[in-house]
Parts: C-alpha cells; sequence; structure tokens
C-alpha cells in the first residue's frame, strides 16, 4: 500500500495510539484531530514533525473538522466515551451526530475510504442509551457514505487498557468481589485491532462492510475474575450476587467524575458481548487473533 493521506479523529484514546503507531511505521501522513490537545501529548513524540501533525477540533462542529478531512486519502474515526459528563459530552453526540458529520464531510469532498470504529452491541434497538447511539452513528454513516467500513471490537485489552487493568485494582482492594452478572465476553488484542485495520487499509474489498472484531476465546466474567486472580497469584470471594444489586451501587456512584458502573452499563450487562456469525472478523484477514491468557501477564501485578 503507498503512502496516504489519514486524517485520524479522537486520536487520544487507548485504542487509536496503537493503531496511529502502526500506520507511522507504514510511512502514512497522520493528521490526529483531537477536542482536548493537551491530552495528545505523548503522541507528539511517536512521529517527525513533517509526518505527524496534531490539530484541534470538535466532531459536533463541522467548521472545526472540515478543513483537516479535505485532501485526505482516508479518515478513521476513533471518537468513543464510556460515561455521559456533564454539558455536550452525551452519547448522542459523539457517537451518532459526530459520525454524521464526518460522513458529510467525507461525502461531499470524495473522501477515498472512511473507516468508523464502533462496537460489539452496537443496536438502534437496545435498552442501553450507549448500544442506541452506537447504532445511530453506524447508521448515519452508512447512508451518508455507503462505502464506509465499520469496525466493531469487543472488550479491548492490551497494555495501559481500562479494563483488564482496572479490574486487577479492584480485586486486589476488594476482599470479596460481586458478581452482578456471568455475561460473556471476547476479549480482542489491541494489536490484533490495529493489524485488522491495516489489512483493511489495503484491501478495497472490505469497504462498504461491518467488521466484529474479538479474540479466540469467549470467557464469561466469573471466568475473567478468576483469570487475573490466577495471574496476580490471589485468591477472592466472587459471590454472585442479582444484578439488582448492581443498579444499587450505580445509584451510590451516580454522583461520581468517574463512575465504576452505571445505569446504562447495568443494562448492557444483561447482553453477552461477543462477536456474532458475521463472515467478516478478524479470522477472515487472515489474523489469528491472540488470547488474554497469553497476553495479561505482561502487564497487570
Amino acid at each position: 500500500m503507498k503512502q496516504k493521506k489519514i486524517t485520524i479523529i479522537g486520536g487520544s484514546g487507548f485504542l487509536a495510539k496503537y493503531c496511529i503507531s502502526e500506520l507511522l511505521k507504514l510511512g502514512h501522513k497522520l493528521k490526529i484531530i483531537c477536542r482536548n490537545t493537551h491530552l495528545a501529548g505523548n503522541i507528539r513524540m511517536m512521529g517527525p514533525i513533517d509526518q505527524l501533525d496534531i490539530i484541534k477540533g470538535n466532531i459536533r462542529f463541522k467548521h472545526t473538522i472540515a478543513p483537516h478531512i479535505i485532501g485526505s486519502d482516508i479518515v478513521i474515526n476513533f471518537v468513543g466515551i464510556l460515561n455521559e459528563s456533564s454539558g455536550d459530552q452525551t452519547f448522542n453526540n459523539c457517537h451518532a451526530v459526530g459520525p454524521k458529520n464526518i460522513a458529510e464531510v467525507c461525502s461531499e469532498h470524495k473522501i477515498e475510504r472512511l473507516i468508523h470504529f464502533s462496537s460489539i452491541g452496537a443496536d438502534i434497538n437496545s435498552d442501553a442509551k450507549y448500544q442506541v447511539s452506537k447504532g445511530l452513528g453506524e447508521k448515519n454513516i452508512l447512508d451518508i457514505f455507503s462505502s464506509s467500513t465499520i469496525i466493531r471490537p469487543s472488550i479491548v485489552f492490551g497494555p495501559g487498557d481500562g479494563f483488564f487493568t482496572l479490574q486487577s485494582k479492584l480485586l486486589k482492594l476488594l476482599p470479596v468481589v460481586p458478581l452482578f452478572s456471568n455475561n460473556k465476553f471476547q476479549c480482542v488484542y489491541v494489536k490484533d485491532i490495529a493489524e485488522g485495520l491495516i489489512k483493511i487499509l489495503e484491501d478495497k474489498e472490505t469497504a462498504g462492510k461491518i467488521y466484529e472484531f474479538g479474540g479466540p476465546e469467549v470467557m464469561t466474567l466469573k471466568e475473567i475474575y478468576q483469570l487475573i486472580l490466577n495471574t496476580l497469584k490471589i485468591k477472592r470471594i466472587i459471590l454472585p450476587l442479582p444484578l439488582s444489586f448492581a443498579n444499587v451501587t450505580a445509584l451510590l456512584m451516580k454522583l461520581s467524575p468517574s463512575p465504576m458502573i452505571t445505569f446504562d452499563q447495568v443494562k448492557m450487562l444483561k447482553k453477552d458481548n461477543i462477536v456474532s456469525n458475521t463472515p467478516h472478523n478478524l479470522s477472515s484477514l487472515g489474523i489469528n487473533a491472540k488470547s488474554s491468557r497469553d497476553i495479561i501477564s505482561n502487564y497487570i501485578s
């Protein structure tokens, strides 16, 4: 694949940083659009100034992103939030309105490829606001820019992640671990996603398709807790509790700026987070996904 001009939107997040690293290695010229550029300071050190530019922009306002999309070969959208905050950082603004704006600019200016990162469980008919907004974002993207490629990862893990790293800290602190639900996950290694992105960019046949990225193993939440405990070489009591207890916990954390669980997340615990029967997955791209069992001991302790 020849070198491309790529605009990356929402480049300060965990997943985006790994993808940026791989794209830089291939020699692509990158523009990184961030709402808060001060959060992207470590990205600045990842590439030379003539290959990497960091720009302030907000997907809620087309005029702040359009000048930096115009002239690009590829646009990749990583924007996503796990919790709504006060003001305009809502699921709808970040996951539905923003992608609509991006797609409109890409369509108007004849951008070659648009890649949009969504998530497994995206569904406009879901009970959870997060999943509804993700579903609306996909719909908006495909209605406006039908040749877009959408990537839906399961829970992403790797050094610096917000899942195994956070869970390991909690398990070390709590003598008894509440298990509100035992739904299933198909955690996917961040470097496998980055490799999958590169494969998608190199293959024009992936345009207009939705890919679901998951790891090689489906694990229940209890099995994930036990894996972490075994890795840490500690023992804890895992106590199953009714899902109603999770709502009580969410209520107590409602005023926290970074709640460990929200009412919306409680709703998502009712469903598994695993890859569907789609033929479009990591395996179809020739990638042998790595298991969390082989990786997490390298970064949690």
